[in-house]
């Protein structure tokens, strides 16, 4: 029998879990290519193979996880998921070989995919009666970079870099999610209320769903856009840095500047404008601290892009989320989050595909940044465009999505006592 019966308790608990999924997935993620390499042995080439079959499974698991979700429940979902990517994990620790490390990071992805779309689901449907869905993943987005900055401190300055230890401890983090998930979560879809049973022909609906399907497809931009950073980053440090390394640093940072600053651009920003006007500055922001990266110069000015980027994030990546529970039905809502996930993996593939061809032109010139910037601006505008449909049909696009919700919260501190703002 679950213990947590309150929803803002609940939820407390839902952002624990995706705290730890940050701490215990970051713990290794940056350390994997060159511990399968030092470690392990294993050729650079092959090592390129094991990383990239792991978003593969990603997007299967997102797709049978937020179907599963909306069949079985989320707790138990999220606690398999959890499982599921303890054992990958601890097969890297203790296997040698290619084929295996190819399995372990196939059960990775899939036990993350599974994980994402059933915990996402979760809190859209425990907000909608705690508090509003924009404040509860601005929330979300708190909890994964506290555990994100907390897990590069972790592996560094306590547990004492590369080795399999790092790996067995993610491992038992991802095992004890799983616990407290299965535990303190509410059974079925919500307190104890059995999920509906939806048909297979039900889910088709969900394409038929104009609105949905038209957000999906400028999602798909956004996220092309979005992933740059990641990429080109990393490639513009190793051409102006002394020491590359440091450029994990800049994560760091911005782990630090949404801890801080997330909670008072949802407050003032988001919760007060139109959702295509959030994203659409949000995407203004991403385009900034891309076409930046031209004129940075030094490690100061790689902090700064981040800081610009990260404003960007702050705005697209609640609005996003708490979007697509507005736009849901709440018995099919997981298969809603598994498509957008899966909508994400194509934007984020065919954006790396596209901005490695771009980087290739040169790091250097102007090429690549100017076309990340005028790329941001083009989806910024898309928005644009959309919010005016929505502004002036007189039915509009989707009511639900245009409605202003209520911040509960004034500040994250009181959020964490229970203080809720008097009505």
């Amino acid at each position: 029998m679950p213990i947590a019966k309150s929803p803002v308790v609940t939820l407390r608990i839902l952002l624990t879990s995706i705290l730890l999924l940050h701490l215990g997935s970051y713990m290794v993620l940056p350390l994997l290519p060159i511990f399968l390499n030092l470690e392990k042995g294993i050729a650079i080439a092959k090592i390129g193979l094991i990383l990239a079959v792991s978003p593969i499974a990603f997007q299967a698991g997102s797709l049978l996880g937020g179907l599963l979700s909306d069949r079985l429940g989320r707790r138990t979902i999220i606690s398999v998921g959890a499982w599921i990517n303890a054992l990958a994990l601890a097969g890297f620790a203790y296997f040698h070989s290619f084929s295996l490390f190819l399995g372990m990071s196939l059960l990775s992805g899939l036990g993350l995919g599974l994980n994402a779309p059933a915990t996402k689901a979760a809190i859209a449907t425990i907000a909608s009666t705690a508090s509003n869905q924009t404040t509860a993943f601005s929330l979300r987005g708190i909890a994964a970079n506290i555990g994100t900055a907390a897990a590069g401190l972790l592996t560094f300055y306590v547990v004492g870099g590369m080795s399999p230890f790092v790996f067995l401890i993610a491992a038992v983090i991802f095992a004890v999610l799983g616990l407290g998930s299965w535990f303190f979560l509410p059974k079925e879809c919500g307190d104890n209320i059995p999920c509906e049973k939806v048909s297979v022909r039900s889910y088709l609906e969900v394409f038929k769903n104009k609105y949905y399907m038209r957000f999906s497809l400028v999602s798909i931009l956004v996220w092309a856009v979005y992933t740059q950073f990641s990429l080109s980053l990393p490639l513009r440090a190793a051409s102006i840095l002394p020491d590359p390394s440091k450029v994990s640093l800049v994560w760091t940072i911005n782990s630090v500047i949404v801890i801080i600053l997330q909670t008072p651009i949802s407050r003032w920003i988001i919760n007060k404008v139109h959702t295509f006007a959030a994203l659409a500055l949000g995407m203004l922001f991403i385009g900034g601290g891309l076409g930046m990266l031209y004129w940075s110069v030094n490690f100061y000015g790689l902090i700064l892009c981040g800081a610009v980027f990260i404003v960007g994030e702050m705005l697209i990546v609640p609005t996003m989320d708490s979007a697509i529970a507005r736009l849901g039905s709440a018995k099919m809502i997981g298969i809603m989050f598994g498509i957008a996930n899966f909508v994400s993996g194509i934007g984020e593939g065919a954006g790396k595909w596209i901005g490695g061809r771009l980087i290739s032109s040169g790091i250097q010139t102007v090429v690549p940044w100017l076309s990340y910037t005028l790329a941001a601006i083009g989806v910024s505008v898309l928005w644009t465009i959309l919010l005016a449909m929505d502004i002036n049909n007189k039915k509009k696009m989707n009511p639900v999505i245009s409605s202003r919700q209520t911040n509960h919260y004034r500040t994250f501190a009181d959020w964490i006592l229970g203080r809720e703002r008097r009505r």
